[in-house]
């Protein structure tokens, strides 16, 4: 799900896809909340990132905060909708 969402794209750097994978694919699926802390396995709480991404979210001195920028984006393509802010 997350991979066709992407389209070929990162949807953390937005960058294409670093290299043609074997598999199709050279995004690597990233549950946004941990598993281990109780975060949903849905199709909409996971983002297709590249591998450098991926490690920078969780080997990064600021992975957390790149965490939340990728949720900020992943929500915007699920809901454009949605309010950003409320009055």
């Amino acid at each position: 799900y997350a991979r066709a969402r992407a389209d070929g794209t990162c949807e953390a750097c937005e960058q294409p896809e670093p290299f043609e994978a074997k598999s199709g694919s050279s995004l690597e699926v990233h549950h946004m909340y941990r598993l281990s802390d109780g975060g949903p396995d849905h199709p909409e709480h996971v983002a297709a990132v590249c591998p450098n991404c991926h490690a920078r979210i969780h080997r990064g001195v600021d992975g957390g905060e790149y965490n939340e920028a990728l949720i900020e984006k992943v929500l915007d393509k699920e809901d454009p909708f949605r309010m950003k802010y409320i009055y």
